[in-house]
């Protein structure tokens, strides 16, 4: 059975991430903020077809997808890197606060069908505002591994300078067989040595 994927975000990690479930047969749908990256992605994956298609974030966006999709078996949520001059508040909002209820709608959607991966990935950064934004994400994620059902399974990659095919494999690891003992972990991703 074909799995069912929705990548939401920003920045060229999507395309990234799309590829790397493509790869594997998935059906991907995309959930991205703004129409121009919608577009390009779709365009560098060879353009809309049955297997991948995306809405631009808002009302009514997330509904559509999941009723196009039909069934929802990994949803990875992964905000895009802000500049540094970007306020706290502003921040917290799209890294955080936006990814968190993109994460509960998606558990309670897996929970009525019995189960599903969800895999935040943290926006890279070596600020004092990154590393608050990282640990958000790491208690959002162990609270919702706490309260989630057996069947799903919640998990956070925190990518250190990591390249993008690089997330984007440990993200389809965490949504397949090898991610069934891991929930509520908190894993970085670095260069490698």
């Amino acid at each position: 059975m074909r799995k069912r994927v929705l990548i939401a975000g920003g920045g060229e990690l999507i395309e990234a991430l799309a590829r790397a479930f493509l790869e594997e047969g998935a059906s991907v749908a995309l959930l991205t903020p703004d129409a121009a990256s919608l577009e390009h992605v779709l365009d560098g994956l060879g353009g809309e077809r049955h297997d991948r298609f995306g809405r631009v974030a808002g009302d009514g966006a997330l509904d559509a997808l999941l009723g196009r999709l039909e069934r929802l078996d990994v949803l990875v949520c992964a905000p895009p890197t802000l500049p540094r001059s970007v306020a706290l508040a502003q921040r917290l909002d799209e890294q955080v606060v936006g990814p968190s209820s993109l994460l509960q709608v998606a558990r309670a959607w897996m929970h009525s069908r019995g189960g599903g991966r969800l895999v935040a990935v943290a926006p890279e950064g070596d600020s004092q505002a990154a590393s608050m934004v990282r640990e958000a994400l790491a208690a959002l994620v162990r609270r919702l591994a706490e309260a989630s059902g057996p069947g799903i399974r919640i998990n956070l990659l925190c990518p250190q300078g990591a390249s993008s095919a690089s997330v984007a494999d440990c993200a389809r690891f965490l949504a397949g067989g090898g991610g069934r003992a891991l929930n509520g972990q908190v894993l970085t991703l670095t260069l490698p040595p």
